[in-house]
């Protein structure tokens, strides 16, 4: 049986963050930076956890710009009432795609290991190997 930590992960997939995507909007790039320098630092991301990185990324910038529709209009439910004169209200569409994102969210924070019930799941990544002799000069 190989074990998967000694097996050497290629650039695509060694340890790392992987790149970010051009195309993520002004929330999902900033929780893009916020969860990749918690997660390189923790040793516990490779280049090849970038989809569900963009997972959790999207769901975070659903969610704030629900909410920030939802304060923008002051309330989370809108008067549907009908010309008869019958009195409803109902929530916004943007409620239920805040308590989906929110979901995702969850979920994808779950995976990387950001919860703390999944914190103890997750596996750090080794310790790159230390260079020796004059070695230890000529390595970036």
């Amino acid at each position: 049986m190989i074990e998967s930590h000694n097996l050497s992960l290629g650039r695509e997939h060694g340890p790392g963050a992987p790149d970010k995507p051009t195309f993520l909007d002004d929330f999902a790039s900033e929780e893009w930076d916020r969860l990749t320098g918690m997660l390189v630092s923790a040793r516990v991301i490779t280049k090849g956890d970038g989809g569900i990185l963009l997972v959790a990324c999207d769901a975070y910038s659903q969610l704030r710009q629900c909410q920030k529709f939802l304060k923008e209009k002051g309330s989370r439910s809108y008067d549907a009432s009908s010309i008869n004169g019958g009195t409803s209200y109902k929530p916004y569409p943007e409620v239920g795609q805040r308590n989906m994102a929110r979901r995702q969210y969850q979920s994808a924070l779950s995976e990387l290991g950001l919860s703390p019930s999944s914190r103890s799941k997750v596996k750090t990544l080794p310790e790159p190997p230390k260079a020796k002799g004059t070695a230890k000069f000529f390595t970036s």
